[in-house]
Formats: structure tokens, sequence, C-alpha cells
């Protein structure tokens, strides 16, 4: 696809995992927001069945490596980007195998140890890093409407005491973990801490956990944002595969931080739970809020 034609102010979508992208891509088509998409090898959705679609038959594109960092700025730089959303979430390379340009090899002398740190200190000094080359970082729900839960019971099933015991429970020690930078989600049962989100993301931890109860069934998902979260980037999402492979296991359901987890199809996230009988729900940390 030719991207020689120049149009100022674009947004570019840099694409990871999960349905995210898309829905951001598709709010910037209904609000006549022009956009192009740059898309992450091993980490994108795949970028062939995006520009299939009608909607994008017009729309710049870019499939990089993680140290094409030249050839990323140049596109930018071709296409008017003004302004950049990261949506999705990305795999981490291995910083000692990708292969880097002049740009990447610069960039990465200049993020130093934090390739060690956590996504959100990596992340956000990568945002850094844009904004020294005159780009805008925006959040992707600025585009997006009722992206989020309030502090409220979505579900037909509502929680009982215990259930929200274990849910306050999950939020305070899902902000512990976030403070270090280390995940975004906790699974309660009865009181007992299960297992905390590390590299291997949300649907892992689930699996995992499954075989770590005391009964073959319950437990509560929960998801929160990190205390020192940039809410540009890496904000917590849920999805129906999430609800799917919970109600596979037989958990009782899933509550997040009100204000601070995207859902993904809420309507049909709704509707899962509650043919499943499970509970939803948002809810306020105290751990954060006292």
């Amino acid at each position: 696809m030719s991207t020689k034609q120049k149009h100022d102010d674009r947004v570019c979508i840099i694409c990871g995992g999960g349905c995210y992208p898309q829905l951001v891509a598709q709010a910037c088509v209904a609000k006549g927001i022009g956009f192009c998409l740059l898309f992450l090898e091993g980490s994108s959705a795949n970028s062939k069945l995006w520009t299939r679609e009608i909607s994008y038959s017009n729309v710049p594109f870019l499939s990089i490596g993680f140290g094409e960092i030249a050839k990323a700025l140049d596109f930018f730089h071709r296409n008017g980007v003004s302004e950049i959303i990261f949506a999705g979430g990305v795999k981490r390379p291995n910083f000692h195998e990708i292969s880097l340009d002049k740009k990447g090899i610069s960039w990465l002398l200049k993020l130093g140890t934090t390739i060690f740190s956590g996504d959100d200190a990596l992340l956000k000094k990568l945002s850094d890093l844009l904004e020294t080359e005159g780009f805008k970082i925006r959040a992707g729900t600025d585009l997006l409407d009722d992206i989020f839960v309030r502090n409220e019971v979505l579900s037909h099933r509502h929680p009982t005491e215990a259930d929200y015991a274990d849910i306050q429970r999950g939020l305070e020690v899902a902000a512990a973990i976030g403070n270090q930078d280390i995940g975004q989600a906790v699974i309660v049962s009865e009181g007992l801490i299960l297992g905390v989100e590390c590299v291997e993301g949300t649907d892992a931890l689930v699996e995992r956990c499954a075989f770590l109860r005391k009964t073959e069934t319950g437990g509560i998902l929960v998801k929160t944002s990190k205390p020192q979260q940039d809410y540009r980037l890496d904000l917590p999402t849920i999805g129906p595969k999430t609800i799917d492979i919970l109600s596979r296991h037989h958990f009782s359901g899933v509550a997040v931080e009100a204000g601070k987890c995207i859902v993904i199809d809420k309507k049909s996230v709704i509707e899962q739970v509650n043919n499943y009988s499970m509970l939803f729900c948002g809810c306020i940390s105290r751990a954060k809020n006292s």
C-alpha cells in the first residue's frame, strides 16, 4: 500500500494484541479522525485481516520489528502523524536478540536499565522518547464511549458479603503488586490469594489458579490499575475471551476497579456472565482511596 500522501494531524495507532486496537480504529472511522496503523511483529493482530476490511482499505499501515525505530519514525513523518495511541498488549521482546537499526541502538542506550524494569516503567520511557521526537501520546479511551465500569454490579448475580471481602482483598493485593510494577490482576478464593498476574497475562493466570483452589469451583478474578498508572498506556483490559476461560474453570466471576479498567464489548461480557451465572462488578479500592 502506498503511504506517500501527506495528511496533517493524523493519529497513529500502535497495535498490540487483542481487540482493543480495532475498537480504537473503529472510533477513528466513526469520528472522522485520520489515522494510520503500526503493527508490531510478534504482538499485533494479523495486519492482513485488518487491511482487508473496507473501513481500512485506504489507511496507511506498516509492520515492523521492535528494533526498527528509524523505519517507524519515517512512517510517522511521511503520514503527518502528530499523535500516537498505544492500544493492546505487547509482548516484551528479548532485547539481546532483536535486530536494531541505528536509531534503535540510540534508543536502547537511552532506555538503559529500564529494559529490566516492569512494563509500566518501560512503556513510560518509550512514550517519553516518542515525545522528544515531537509526537503527543494520546489515550485511546479518549475516543471510546462507555468503555469503563462504574462502582456498580452489572450481572444478575450479586456478590455476597464473602465475595465483597474477597474483592477488597484482591484490590489491596493488586495495588501492592502494581506498585512494584509486577501485574494488574489477582485471583482470590475464600480469603486466599491463589495467584498474582506476572508476565504470563490474565488468561494464563486464570488457567494456573484453577488447580490451586480448595474446591473445584469459586474464586474471583480482580483487575485493577497500578497506583502509578499512566492512563495513556497499558490500562487493564478484560473481554469475552477471559470470561469464557473463567466459566470453563467454574470461577465465581470478576471484579474490576471502577473507572480504570477497559471492558471490551461490554454488552457481550454482561450477557456472558449472566448466561454463566457469574458475577461482574466494578468496585473502588479502599487501598487507593483511603
